[in-house]
């Protein structure tokens, strides 16, 4: 198995990804913010569908459908991505900038998982 994680600041928080490598399939989290949680799975199956259980009150299903999707179509299935990141009152920039964020962060392990 092979693990990669990576750590990034933004607002004054860590957002942290967690990536394990099985032989048949990849787990992935990514949280953080000020009370990082799990708010929302998501799941790619082998055919590349996807679907996702997000909590009440949360929104991280934005992030984890995304990444689950992005992985799905790297090849990377099953997938199953966790999501948790928690920043009080943001406004639409702010929660524009954990978006970008995360998608910088999911183009990096893409990069990690390609050279690994």
């Amino acid at each position: 198995m092979k693990q990669f994680s990576l750590t990034r600041e933004l607002m004054g928080a860590s957002i942290t990804a967690q990536v394990l490598c099985l032989p048949e399939g990849l787990q992935a989290g990514v949280y953080g913010g000020t009370l990082p949680h799990i708010g929302a799975v998501s799941v790619a199956d082998p055919q590349g569908n996807i679907t996702t259980q997000q909590f009440p009150a949360h929104k991280d299903g934005m992030v984890s459908e995304r990444w689950a999707k992005t992985l799905s179509e790297a090849g990377y299935v099953p997938a199953v991505v966790m999501a948790g990141i928690h920043y009080d009152h943001l406004s639409r920039n702010e929660i524009s900038a954990v978006v970008e964020l995360t998608d910088a962060m999911l183009s990096e392990i893409l990069h990690m998982l390609k050279n690994a």
